[in-house]
């Protein structure tokens, strides 16, 4: 096992001559063996090794015996040993977030902080993540919906920040071996009972999961954690391939990408894929959140009609535009108004059931939106000219519509011909004063703006002879009069 170790140090040049190596030593099997690993090594490269304990908090004297036992043990190796004490529960309410999530967090940044100290131009911690582990972390992401770059596992090396890499020696090594050379070793260690607890996503899939399929083929840990090799090689000729195509159908400026129509036109789905989410943790700042779901979401964006949105993890939205797809972050401002731009989506479904009697109403931020669909008698003079009341053409509707505030590329349709009018001019046109313009509903399909709530409706969607079905729209509430007259 330890010759496994040694090569895909060697292998991956994790560790160099000179280097200041930082081992993470919880007092568990994994970091314990390590620690001797790295220790025997020193033999074969000249660096510095100390190690770093963080206790979480979590399970009181046991964690505390934790933290002797490695303060012990490094005192018995002749290794220099950082203590931290940190408090993960109370860390995670205040977050809102799980324990699990909550300790990696404060775990990492202890691993920062223990390495500031060292002073040194670049320090490598070294965390004993082994093939198991790995194997989980595969299977824990496939769960989660993680694109080829998460399901090709964890890297042997990459950086924690500009002054700090992460390495992992022991993915070569399964836990099982692990065992083997501690107990021929003959050196204890310690057992975390949490690790025991099946109401843990990861212990669900390594006491539950992975046993069955290591029943079913007893090389199944090595069998994954080489297909995710595979997948992480495929991600990297990916991940240049997409920074290609980026840079040939992408328009950057200030946050914003804009994919032009070549980048849905002209490559493959694969690479598509790949470029949307580096564009998405471009933007976000981060790709732990980023599932393949959002990636496919943008992409099915370009099938939609201009004027469609999506929201997206952290703060972000697509929109189909002229031309292709904008992602973007949501200005704070916008996010906590009241109302954003994403509105309301009034779903074919819905507008089935409002064919009811009583038709159906729609919660807003500022009021109420009641639907109704009936038949057409023909009585043209029954046609309400109320302001917040209007009847639409029910059968020139196609698609869902939405309640929402303007967006680029919004249009009415002005007359019986077809011709259109930009949102904007038509707001220009009645003298809306710019700083209410984004305050005003507007109902929706796609880019065609079918009614300009109190004012007018698309010439698409007006009565005529022919008419069979009506789709009745009122608002009302707020500050919404239902007295007022166009």
């Amino acid at each position: 096992m330890r010759e496994e170790v040694y090569r895909l140090i060697e292998q991956e040049k994790l560790i160099a001559p000179g280097d200041v190596v930082l081992a993470g030593v919880s007092g568990g099997a994994d970091s314990v063996c390590m620690l001797l690993l790295l220790l025997a090594y020193q033999s074969k490269c000249r660096y510095t090794l100390q190690a770093v304990h963080v206790e979480h908090g979590i399970r009181g004297e046991a964690s505390r015996q934790d933290a002797a036992f490695v303060a012990s043990l490094c005192e018995e190796c002749g290794i220099c040993c950082q203590s931290f004490a940190v408090d993960v529960p109370d860390y995670a309410a205040r977050r809102g977030i799980g324990m699990e999530e909550a300790a990696r967090e404060l775990r990492y940044d202890c691993f920062a902080r223990a390495a500031e100290r060292c002073k040194a131009a670049r320090v490598k911690v070294a965390l004993a993540h082994h093939a198991d582990d790995n194997a989980e972390t595969v299977l824990f992401r496939m769960a989660r919906g993680s694109g080829i770059k998460g399901l090709g596992g964890m890297r042997p090396m990459r950086s924690l920040n500009d002054n700090v890499l992460i390495i992992r020696p022991m993915l070569a090594v399964t836990r099982s071996e692990i065992e083997a050379y501690l107990k021929e070793c003959g050196q204890p260690y310690r057992v975390d009972a949490t690790n025991l607890d099946t109401e843990y996503s990861r212990n669900r899939i390594r006491h539950r999961v992975l046993p069955e399929l290591t029943a079913v083929n007893q090389e199944a840990v090595r069998h994954i954690t080489r297909t995710a090799g595979v997948l992480l090689e495929l991600s990297g000729y990916l991940a240049g391939e997409a920074e290609r195509i980026l840079a040939e159908s992408c328009r950057f400026r200030q946050g914003i990408c804009e994919f032009k129509e070549a980048f849905f036109v002209n490559y493959p789905a694969v690479i598509q894929k790949e470029a949307v989410h580096q564009v998405l943790s471009r933007i976000a700042g981060s790709s732990r959140d980023i599932a393949n779901v959002h990636v496919e979401d943008v992409l099915r964006l370009w099938e939609m009609q201009v004027g469609r949105t999506l929201d997206l993890p952290y703060r972000m939205r697509a929109v189909r535009c002229y031309g292709g797809v904008r992602i973007e972050r949501i200005p704070e401002a916008e996010e906590t108004a009241a109302d954003g731009l994403a509105g309301y989506e009034i779903t074919r479904e819905m507008i089935g059931r409002a064919q009811s009697k009583d038709g159906i109403d729609v919660a807003l931020s500022d009021g109420n939106l009641h639907l109704r669909v009936f038949d057409f008698t023909g009585e043209m003079q029954k046609i309400p000219k109320k302001a917040y009341t209007k009847w639409l053409n029910y059968d020139k509707i196609e698609c869902s519509l939405w309640l929402r505030r303007r967006a680029e590329g919004d249009y009415l349709t002005i007359d019986e011909e077809g011709h259109r009018k930009k949102l904007k001019e038509y707001f220009i046109g009645e003298k809306i004063p710019a700083e209410r313009r984004n305050q005003i509903w507007l109902l929706a399909e796609g880019a065609h703006i079918l009614w300009v709530v109190g004012g007018r409706i698309s010439a698409d969607c007006r009565i005529h002879d022919h008419t069979t079905k009506i789709l009745e729209v009122q608002m009302s509430g707020g500050n919404y009069r239902e007295d007022q007259e166009d």
